[in-house]
């Protein structure tokens, strides 16, 4: 049984893409919301047939972000919740840090501003652990979001300034976007108009070059709120008109929420009073039907002024009355004094120096990890010389000595040099494969198989194997060493382990899912299952009468990671192996 998802061998190739459909229909969100919920409320139900409970917790915390961003609050926290319930359960971090991520979006979208804070810096802290730059990005822009509502400007501004940081380390024009638009914003406020234009030009073009619909409508709706400061209304609208079809397009109901209020004082300012009270109860009404009161309060006042401008004092009255009263209930002294309080602020600064020092942690591996390699290299290296001198030394044995009993125990050390050969040999394989430089190439499978299966000549039993090749054309270019790799030890094992009698390997190359797929199949001694989890362990060896270091397998498997793939592996004692092995395009 595969131990990352939980499902049969079999079943892997299913989960595989399911897995690939779920990311497809997350990329979709930001062009489409409604086909990206329908795809993956379809996906979940076969997850949850597939009873594979990773990939239910992973559909059900994406459809928590798409119902988050749909404004329909409840249901995306109840999903989330379940799906941090799971991740924390199987201690998948990213997917902790997911969930959190999704419930403390909510939180500040209903008002719980130090539930949010914390949870989001929470977040973070892992985001930055797992040096994960795009998630780092998103889930800043989120924080800038909390301390722009609690009039922290100077937080505000480092904290964006460091999304834009994160966006720039992973080339994401999209992400860096997103910050830029509420950066314009504040550096309004501060009376750098002509930076503030600059900054939101930017992250419009941006936008447009990512093909981020969802974002263009904020990008835009941007803008439009600085040219009502600049007393520009007729170019407001056409900003908003644009931002309000996108928004309507992608089903953002937080996102029409605020553009309707926008336009309301767009066309307040031109005087168009039965205009302005219409957009005005839109928004009302989006924000009392998904308790998003930090717009709510903000409509309030509008239509006081609204009504001070028409000069019907009494209602202007109440509409002033109702903003107090609901601008209390959102921003008072007791969240503002928990927000700034010393547990929350030492509980994000002990995150993020937790953080800190994981990223240590982690360099001060990855340094000990490449002296470990060099040291393995130079070590085997080494050793290759006095190795070749005892298998020359052996030869002249086989050719000069003809007593029985002394033939029989140079043949154990024979036995015995040639395994160390492997094991050296192996090594250097392994210490290759970490070093090696990315560059990818078009593969030649009917070439490189050729090689593999000539290069596998001298073990015993070769000449009696029947080998069977289906090698279908496709375009598919890789790494042509980690691929050679891959096959090489693929081949290898399986003649390793042929029967003696009518024994074949056949070797089957295809192309599905957009992956390459790789097939090594056998009719030899088979693995039993008690060995089967164990097989791709570093110097683990199923079957002690065959000769061998142990790490062909353990190579196997690392090749495979270098280039994302996947491995699987159908056996029975007896009656062979089948090894697939999938490699993304």
């Amino acid at each position: 049984m595969d131990k990352s998802s939980g499902v049969e061998p079999d079943l892997q190739g299913h989960s595989n893409l399911l897995a690939a459909q779920l990311e497809d229909a997350y990329k979709l969100r930001a062009s489409d919301l409604q086909k990206s919920i329908r795809l993956t409320e379809e996906l979940l139900l076969q997850c949850e047939a597939l009873r594979d409970e990773g990939l239910v917790a992973t559909a059900k915390n994406n459809l928590g972000l798409y119902y988050l961003i749909q404004g329909e609050f409840k249901k995306a926290q109840e999903l989330s919740e379940e799906a941090l319930t799971f991740f924390q359960q199987d201690g998948n971090q990213k997917g902790i840090a997911d969930a959190k991520y999704n419930i403390g979006s909510i939180h500040y979208r209903t008002n719980l501003y130090p539930q949010s804070l914390l949870l989001l810096a929470e977040s973070l802290s892992i985001y930055k652990t797992l040096g994960d730059y795009y998630n780092q990005a998103r889930t800043l822009k989120s924080m800038g979001t909390v301390y722009e509502y609690y009039s922290d400007e100077e937080k505000a501004i480092e904290v964006y300034e460091k999304s834009i940081e994160a966006s720039r380390i992973i080339h994401d024009s999209s992400l860096e976007s997103n910050s830029l638009n509420p950066l314009s914003a504040i550096y309004f406020k501060q009376g750098r108009h002509a930076l503030a234009m600059e900054t939101i030009e930017r992250s419009i073009q941006l936008k447009k070059e990512s093909g981020d619909e969802r974002g263009l409508a904020f990008a835009l709706y941007g803008r439009g709120k600085l040219f009502i400061k600049l007393g520009d209304a007729q170019k407001a609208v056409a900003d908003f008109d644009k931002a309000l079809e996108l928004h309507l397009r992608s089903g953002d109901k937080l996102g029409l929420a605020m553009v309707y209020n926008k336009l309301g004082m767009a066309y307040m300012d031109m005087n168009v009073f039965s205009r302005a009270r219409e957009y005005f109860n839109k928004s009302l009404e989006l924000s009392d039907a998904f308790n998003v009161q930090i717009i709510g309060f903000k409509v309030d006042y509008n239509l006081y002024l609204l009504a001070k401008k028409e000069g019907n004092n009494a209602l202007a009255l109440q509409y002033l009355e109702k903003f107090i009263s609901h601008k209390e209930a959102i921003i008072n002294k007791e969240s503002y004094s928990i927000i700034k309080s010393y547990e929350a602020v030492k509980h994000i600064e002990d995150l993020e120096q937790k953080a800190v020092v994981q990223q240590e942690k982690n360099q001060i591996i990855e340094s000990k990890n490449a002296e470990l390699d060099s040291f393995f290299y130079r070590v085997s290296h080494d050793l290759k010389g006095p190795i070749s001198s005892l298998q020359g030394l052996q030869k002249l044995v086989e050719i000069d000595v003809t007593d029985e009993t002394a033939l029989s125990y140079f043949s154990m050390y024979r036995s015995q040099v040639n395994r160390i050969h492997d094991i050296v040999m192996g090594l250097i394989h392994l210490t290759q494969l970490n070093h090696l430089e990315n560059t990818r190439t078009q593969i030649d499978f009917v070439s490189l198989i050729n090689d593999c299966i000539e290069s596998c000549s001298y073990i015993e039993n070769y000449k009696n194997i029947h080998f069977i090749k289906e090698i279908k054309s496709f375009d598919y270019r890789s790494e042509w060493a980690i691929v050679s790799t891959i096959l090489q030890n693929l081949i290898e094992n399986a003649v390793k382990y042929s029967t003696k009698i009518n024994p074949f390997v056949k070797i089957s190359v295809y192309q599905t899912d957009n992956q390459a797929v790789i097939e090594v199949s056998d009719n030899g001694q088979g693995i039993d299952k008690s060995h089967q989890a164990k097989i791709f362990d570093m110097f683990f060896r199923a079957n002690n009468q065959t000769k061998g270091s142990g790490l062909g397998l353990y190579i196997l498997k690392r090749a495979v990671e270098r280039l994302n793939g996947k491995i699987e592996l159908t056996s029975k004692p007896g009656s062979g192996s089948v090894f697939k092995v999938f490699l993304p395009q």
